[in-house]
This record gives C-alpha cells, sequence and structure tokens, in this order.
C-alpha cells in the first residue's frame, strides 16, 4: 500500500511538472508572439524614402528609394547639380545643389502609388552653408507637390539659416495620397540683395521619408495576435485546474 501511494504520488508530481513546464512554454511563446506581431505593425509606417548611403559619389540623378512599401513604384531623387557628396560626420551622404532657386536647380522626389493612402507625413533633413551674399543671414524655401495637374505647397516660408541646418522638418500631409504619380520638390526664395538663387551656396538634404502614421495591425499581425493570447489564457485555465 505505501509503495503504491508513493508511486501514485510520485508519478502526480512528475505529471504536474510537466504540464507546469508546458505552460510556461506556451507563456513564453505566446508573450513572444505578442511582442513580435506588435513591433511589426509599429514598423510598417514607411512608405518611402531615401537616405542616400548606398548612392554613388556625385550622382544627381535617377536615385532609387532605399526603402519602398509594397504598392509603391518607381521611385526616384533628382537634383540638378552637385548630386550626392558626403557631408562631414556625424551627418554623412547628403544631396546638394548649387544656385537653388524657385524655378532652376531644385531637388526633387517622384513615386507612383497602386492604391491611396491617408495620415501621410513627409520628413526630411536640411543643410546649407552661408557665405556673404545672397543667403546670410538666411533665406526661405518650399516644399511642392504635383500630382500632373501643377504645382502646389505642401509647406512655405521654412527658413534655411545657420541656426537651422542639420534641422529636421515634418510637413502633415492632411488630403493623403489617391493612388497615382506624384513629384515633390524643394524650392528657394527670399534671398538677399535681390537674389534669385543661392548662388555658390548649397542648399541639401538626407533622411528624405514619406511615412504613414496611425498604422493599423495587418489581418496576419491581429491573428497572430489573437492566437497569441488564446495560449496564455489556456495555459492560466491549466495552471488553475
Amino acid at each position: 500500500m505505501d509503495s503504491f501511494m508513493h508511486a501514485s504520488i510520485h508519478s502526480l508530481l512528475g505529471r504536474t511538472r510537466q504540464m507546469t513546464q508546458t505552460n510556461n512554454l506556451i507563456s513564453k511563446v505566446s508573450f513572444g508572439a505578442v511582442a513580435l506581431a506588435l513591433a511589426a505593425s509599429a514598423q510598417a509606417g514607411v512608405v518611402v524614402g531615401w537616405n542616400f548611403d548606398n548612392a554613388a559619389p556625385g550622382q544627381a540623378g535617377g536615385i532609387a528609394a532605399s526603402t519602398a512599401a509594397a504598392g509603391v513604384s518607381n521611385a526616384n531623387f533628382s537634383t540638378a547639380n552637385a548630386g550626392v557628396w558626403n557631408w562631414g560626420a556625424p551627418y554623412g551622404n547628403v544631396v546638394g545643389t548649387q544656385f537653388f532657386g524657385s524655378n532652376s536647380n531644385t531637388l526633387s522626389l517622384s513615386f507612383t502609388l497602386a492604391n491611396s493612402l491617408n495620415d501621410l507625413t513627409l520628413s526630411f533633413t536640411h543643410y546649407h552653408n552661408h557665405n556673404f551674399g545672397n543667403t546670410r543671414p538666411s533665406y526661405k524655401y518650399a516644399v511642392q507637390i504635383n500630382s500632373g495637374s501643377g504645382w502646389t505647397d505642401l509647406a512655405a516660408d521654412l527658413t534655411a539659416s545657420s541656426a537651422t541646418t542639420s534641422a529636421t522638418e515634418h510637413i502633415t500631409l492632411s488630403s493623403g495620397l489617391a493612388a497615382g504619380s506624384y513629384s515633390m520638390r524643394w524650392i528657394g526664395y527670399g534671398f538677399g540683395a535681390g537674389g534669385r538663387d543661392t548662388n555658390s551656396d548649397f542648399f541639401a538634404l538626407n533622411d528624405v521619408g514619406l511615412s504613414q502614421r496611425n498604422q493599423v495591425p495587418e489581418p496576419a499581425s491581429l491573428a497572430l495576435v489573437g492566437l497569441a493570447l488564446a495560449g496564455m489564457t489556456l495555459a492560466r485555465r491549466r495552471k488553475q485546474a
């Protein structure tokens, strides 16, 4: 009798340990799946972007996007002159132009969207040097968009000065973008001494990106989260039983 009870207790303890290990494994896997799914959805905001790290030195046209989401095609960046060069640490590669003005020597990008997108933000970091003349102490620039019917301002009267160089701008596209092809460009104006452009001074950009805010997790991510939560619930119930 004692031997039978001892064997039964030993068997019960073994099953309990095995169940506890299984529950712990389910919990760990479930928590990992939740974290993975949420991280994937949180990182899914970039629509198209350029960091110019892989562009050739001096390249001025046909600079392919560093990142492009599904449904984005024909993504290119161009500048009239100067092209890509290293601005120095810690900034790295930038793309720029001299004689930056309102009608010529502008920087521009283009892309095609297969589907409409809302809650969009255009971000970029801008750089400029200011020698004595047209660009000191500051001048203005604007960002414009064209969907085939002419240029309109996304943002205007932005300041280019020594104090704002290497600053990052975030411009909200309040109306979103329908499916189609688009161009965006940067233009300069408001130069000193009646100048029409920056002359030999540079205007440059880096980390140019269009992103989508308030991302909703994809159905696959939602299903993964649901499966993980179900596993966690099952593990708790088994532990309590």
